[in-house]
Parts: structure tokens; sequence; C-alpha cells
């Protein structure tokens, strides 16, 4: 559904020349839910905005749908929809009828279609009953919900949205998630850019890292959790070991007192030079009595850190 090939931009200013997308390629397919991740300065902004047609990119080609997006934008434009984070997606003044009654327009909807649509999407994302209300007096929540809304109205297959559940109470957030989810399931393809990595987490279906322009690393989310999987290991004590051995550890691995008395230890084999034999040889001057010896899977947050640090495999 979407094609980036080979994408460049720089910018130029007086006192400078920024490189922010440095020959960045990635195919988003139909009814998936593609994550683009990166730091802040790493080139999400502009990979977007250049697949909109908000910025023209100096070198490669964008393919939405097999259309061309540079060449024919206008036809292009008419096969997405987006949300983009810090900017009005919505009219505040207007009613949540009259946002949709406007955005519709200008997407060619009218009559009969355009009143279908409204409630299907209303009823999707459960603002129905709140048709008559001006969008300015909408919760942070709703009003994410209604720019979603106004984003999926035209029935496009591909729709991007930057931070959708940005400033959400959790709640808001895990209703987004689903939303989201149901989109792709429907066939939808969702370009999604977020520092949600719970979002990333729970529903993305790839996922490219972009950092100073360039890609990082693209795989499936599961890809890129057996990439550090059983890396990290937690032992569980039944009691706390002597001061002697406690200083030993502290040079190895990380210690934590749990409240219900145990004693834990945790190390990330990816990162330390030892290893769990070095430990268990400190541990068997006294050998305290082993409660449990858990792998711990790093969340993704953790994941994306490591491979913009630069600690994944080579």
């Amino acid at each position: 559904m979407l094609t980036v090939k080979n994408l460049k931009k720089t910018y130029k200013t007086k006192k400078k020349v920024v490189e922010a997308v440095k020959n960045i390629s990635f195919t988003a397919n139909e009814g998936e839910v593609f994550a683009l991740l990166g730091p802040n300065g790493a080139g999400k902004s502009t990979t977007i905005k250049s697949i909109l047609g908000l910025v023209i990119p100096d070198e490669g080609d964008i393919y939405v749908g097999g259309v061309n997006a540079i060449k024919n934008r206008k036809k292009a434009l008419f096969m997405m929809s987006a949300v983009l984070e810090g900017n009005r997606n919505i009219h505040w003044r207007l009613s949540v009828k009259e946002n949709f009654q406007y955005f519709g327009a200008l997407k060619g909807l009218g009559g009969k279609r355009l009143k279908e649509r409204m409630m299907e999407v209303s009823e999707l994302l459960g603002i129905e009953d709140k048709l008559n209300t001006i969008a300015g007096n909408l919760s942070r929540g709703y009003q994410q919900r209604l720019a979603i809304a106004i984003a999926i109205l035209p029935d496009v297959p591909l729709i991007l949205l930057d931070e959708p559940t940005l400033g959400l109470d959790v709640e808001s957030a895990i209703e987004i998630r689903g939303i989201i989810k149901l989109l792709s399931k429907q066939g939808k393809t969702v370009l999604l850019s977020t520092h949600d990595m719970n979002l990333v987490e729970a529903i993305s279906d790839r996922v490219l890292i972009i950092s100073g322009g360039k890609v990082v690393t693209l795989g499936t989310t599961k890809e890129l959790k057996e990439m550090f999987k059983a890396r990290s290991y937690k032992i569980v004590f039944e009691r706390k070991p002597s001061g002697k051995i406690i200083d030993k550890l502290k040079e190895m691995v990380i210690l934590e007192e749990k409240d219900n008395g145990d004693f834990a230890i945790s190390v990330n084999f990816s990162t330390s030079s030892h290893t769990l034999y070095d430990i268990f040889e400190v541990l068997k001057e006294e050998k305290p009595q082993i409660k449990s010896i858990e792998s711990e899977d790093p969340n993704f947050e953790e994941i994306f850190l490591r491979i913009i640090r630069g600690e994944k495999d080579a």
C-alpha cells in the first residue's frame, strides 16, 4: 500500500546544512500497523510530511496504492488521511457534526454518503452522542477520537497517525489502541509514529527504527523482541546473603530487596562482561537458598533504547 524508496531530504540554512533523511526505504502492506520509531530529530516528521506532500524530498520515490505520490500528489492524497501531532486536526469552534461536514466536503463527500459515513465512524469511535457538542468543549480523549474519525471518514486505505495517544489518560489510550487495531483488521494500512512503546508493542506488526535520518533496523515486533530475549536474568533468594557476598555481587549485578522479604539479583549479559557461572562461583561460598531463576524479556521501550544506543547484535 505504501512504498518509500531511497528518500533523501536536506534542509539548508544560513549557518548549516542538515541532512534530515538519508536514503530511507520501506514498504507498509495492506492491513498492517507499521510503526515508525526514532528519537527526536531522527527524521520521522520529515518522512511523514514527504509522504503527505507537505515536504518535497530531494531524491527518492513514494508510492501510495501504486500511485507516485510525488508526481501525482492530488491522486495520492485521495487515498490517505492523517492525524498530525501538534497540529489542529479539528476545528474547535465547530460542532462534531459540522467538523464531519467540513472535512467531508474537502474529501468530496456529501449528501447521503456523508451522513452514512458520519454515523458509521461516530459509532466506531464512540462519539455518536457528541455530534452537537462544540469540538473545543470535548475532553482531550474525545478530541483525539474526533480527529481519528475525521481521518477515516473518507474510507481511505492509508492512515498516518502521529502520536495518537499523546496526552491521553490510560483508559483513553487503551481505547484508541483498540480502534487502530480494528482499522487494520478492516484492511486499512496504518503508519504509526509514536513514543508510546506500550502502543507499539500491543498493536504493531512491523517496526522501522530510524536515527540520524537513517534506517537502524526493520523487522516484526516479534523479531525485535527475540533479538534480546533471555539475555537478562533475575535470581530470587529466600533470604539476603551475607555482606561479604553482597559486596562481591555489587560489582556484577543489580541488587534488589523485595517487600515480601525476598532478595533478588538481576544481570543483563548483553551489557555485562560476567557470566552466570561467575555469579554462581560467588554464591557457592554460602550456598543461599534459591527461590527462583527467571529470564527477563525486556519490554519494547528497553529494546528501542538498546537499538538506538547500538547494543543490538551486528
